[in-house]
């Protein structure tokens, strides 16, 4: 996952919490057959609890430029690998305002808040090699 760089904690926690669940939304309706891949497992705990799902996955998040979260976006699609993105225009008012906001903005005008790409660590790594860890 890369976010836009100097988010607002709250809007970043926001945009990281949309884009996993888009992820997995998109995965289920258009990829099921990597619903696997995302290993979710469940945590048992000494008292007999559980604790799932989680994913076994390491979720690396990322911090870079607006141009390169565009960028990141097309490639992943062009490479064929499972994403989704989140905008500034899907965020203030109600899903309504949000969508009349999406339906009116070119995309060379959206405010890219992040980016989620799923897929093999050899497919993904050479895209998101601008960015940097979010600290």
């Amino acid at each position: 996952m890369a976010l836009k760089a100097k988010l607002d904690p709250g809007v970043a926690t926001n945009a990281a919490s949309h884009l996993c669940l888009g992820l997995v939304a998109k995965a289920a309706a258009e990829r099921p057959e990597l619903l696997p891949h995302m290993s979710f497992l469940d945590f048992p705990d000494a008292d007999a609890g559980t604790h799932a799902p989680v994913s076994g996955l390491s979720l690396v998040v990322l911090e870079g430029r607006p141009a390169w979260l565009r960028r990141l976006r097309g490639e992943a699609s062009a490479a064929g690998l499972l994403s989704t993105d989140f905008t500034g225009q899907m965020t203030g008012g109600s899903y309504a305002d949000q969508l009349e906001r999406m339906r009116r903005t070119p995309e060379s005008e959206l405010d890219y808040y992040g980016v989620a790409v799923f897929g093999p660590r050899d497919a993904v790594d050479p895209l998101t090699k601008k960015f940097s860890l979010l600290r």
